[in-house]
């Protein structure tokens, strides 16, 4: 089973602030990558955890993903997915 959580942080934050919101919700690790989903604006990344190699999705609202687009945080490789389905 797949956990989704919602993204927790501001446009302006720092980058350590951006990736902190990608930990694992059982471990606390952070991934190194995600892969993007984005439909209407917002959107999923989907996630797996390095260290106990569970999956996990983060939610994203419109400015989060503006932000991951533009100045992903350096710790967190992006790569965007096809879209989620309308």
């Amino acid at each position: 089973m797949t956990a989704i959580d919602c993204a927790r942080f501001l446009v302006e934050d720092p980058g350590e602030v951006v990736a902190a919101s990608f930990s694992c919700p059982w471990c606390l690790a952070q991934p190194r990558h995600a892969v993007l989903e984005v439909a209407n604006e917002d959107g999923i990344a989907h996630c797996v955890c390095p260290t106990c190699d569970r999956d996990f999705d983060v939610a994203l609202h419109p400015g989060q993903v503006m932000r991951l687009s533009l100045a992903p945080p350096m710790s967190l490789r992006v790569h965007f997915g096809r879209g989620l389905a309308a």
